[in-house]
C-alpha cells in the first residue's frame, strides 16, 4: 500500500484556541509564518479567525502557496441546550470548509472543568454517563452527517481533558456512533493520556482520515500530573514542545502510517499560550526539519529542491 503525507500546522501552535484572546496574533502574520516555515497548509483554526469568505480565504491562502487543510468544533457535544447553537455553527463551519477545498471536520468535547482537572489521570476523571452521553453520541451523529452532506470526513479527537480521552473512551465512541466517524490521531495528546498512538492505528487504520504530530515533554508531564495540574495548566507549563524534543515515538508512527498507506494530511501542533506565540515560527520550522529527517517533507520544499 502507498500514500502520501502532506503536512501542515494549525493556528493553534500560533496560541490562538477557541473563544480568541487579546493576546492572539493577527491572522495574516500567522499565515505569512505558517508559508515562511514552508509548509503545505494550515488547517482553519477557530471558526471567525480566518476570512470566513471562502474567496477570500482561498485568495489569501494560495497567494501564500497555502492550502486548507481541515477545521474543527470543539464544544459541549454532551449539552443538550447547547445542540441547535453547535449544529448551526458546524453547518457554517462545513461550508466554508466545503467551498475552500478542506478535506476533514475535526470533532472535539470541550474542555470541561472537572475533565481538564483530571487530565492525563483516568481514575479521577468523571466518565460521560446518562443523557449527557446520549446527547454526546447523537450530536456526533448529526455533526457526520453535516460533513458528509458537504463531502467531508468527519473525525473524532480523542483530546486530554475532554469526555473522550482514554483508550476505553475512545473504543467505546467509536463502537456506539455512527460507523462513518471516522478518527484524528494526536501523537501528543496520546502521549499524555497514556494511549499508545501506534497501537490506537494498527486497530483503526481503515478509520484514520486525519493525523495530528504532537511531542510532549515527559519531565514536564510528569510534574503536571504529579502535582494535578489542569491540562490548560501543563500547557502553560511547557508540556508540549517542538517535534523531536519529547518523548513520542514520531519515527515509528510515521512508519506505520506509510504501511498502512496513509493518504492525508498529517498536521504539527504545537499548543502555547497566545502571548508565546512569537517563538511559534521558529518552533514550527524545528518541527519540520526533524520531520524531513523522518523521510517527511511538504511539496512545496520538495519541488524547491527539484528546480
Amino acid at each position: 500500500m502507498t500514500g502520501r503525507i502532506r503536512i501542515c500546522t494549525a493556528p493553534g501552535t500560533w496560541g490562538v484556541e477557541p473563544g480568541g484572546s487579546v493576546d492572539q496574533p493577527p491572522w495574516d502574520l500567522v499565515l505569512d509564518e505558517v508559508a515562511a516555515a514552508e509548509f503545505d497548509g494550515t488547517e482553519l483554526g477557530p471558526f471567525g479567525y480566518l476570512p470566513f469568505d471562502a474567496d477570500v480565504l482561498v485568495s489569501e491562502l494560495s497567494s501564500r502557496g497555502l492550502e486548507l487543510s481541515a477545521g474543527y468544533v470543539m464544544d459541549r457535544l454532551h449539552d443538550a441546550t447547547q445542540t441547535r447553537r453547535i449544529l448551526g455553527d458546524a453547518g457554517r463551519t462545513c461550508a466554508l470548509l466545503a467551498d475552500a477545498g478542506a478535506d476533514a471536520l475535526v470533532l472535539i468535547g470541550a474542555l470541561v472543568p472537572e475533565r481538564s482537572a483530571a487530565a492525563g489521570s483516568q481514575n479521577e476523571s468523571p466518565p460521560l454517563v446518562g443523557s449527557e452521553r446520549a446527547t454526546f453520541i447523537s450530536t456526533l451523529g448529526d455533526l457526520v452527517g453535516l460533513a458528509s452532506d458537504s463531502g467531508l470526513a468527519a473525525v473524532l479527537h480523542p483530546h486530554a481533558g475532554t469526555h473522550v480521552e482514554f483508550e476505553s473512551e475512545i473504543d467505546q465512541m467509536l463502537e456506539e456512533a455512527d460507523d462513518r466517524l471516522g478518527l484524528c490521531i494526536d501523537t501528543g495528546h496520546c502521549l499524555y493520556s497514556g494511549v499508545d498512538a501506534q497501537a490506537l492505528l494498527e486497530r483503526y487504520s481503515p478509520r484514520v482520515r486525519h493525523v495530528h504530530l504532537k511531542d510532549v515533554r515527559s519531565d514536564v508531564l510528569s510534574h503536571a500530573l504529579g502535582a494535578g495540574l489542569s491540562f490548560e495548566e501543563a500547557v502553560a507549563a511547557g508540556t508540549f514542545c517542538p517535534l523531536g524534543q519529547g518523548a513520542v515515538d514520531l519515527e515509528g508512527f510515521l512508519t506505520r502510517l506509510r504501511e498502512f498507506g496513509y493518504d492525508g494530511w498529517a498536521t504539527f501542533e504545537q499548543d502555547r499560550l497566545p502571548t508565546e506565540y512569537e517563538r511559534a515560527r521558529a518552533d514550527a520550522e524545528l518541527s519540520l526539519a526533524h520531520l524531513r529527517t523522518l523521510g517527511v517533507d511538504t511539496i512545496h520544499r520538495s519541488h524547491q529542491h527539484l528546480e
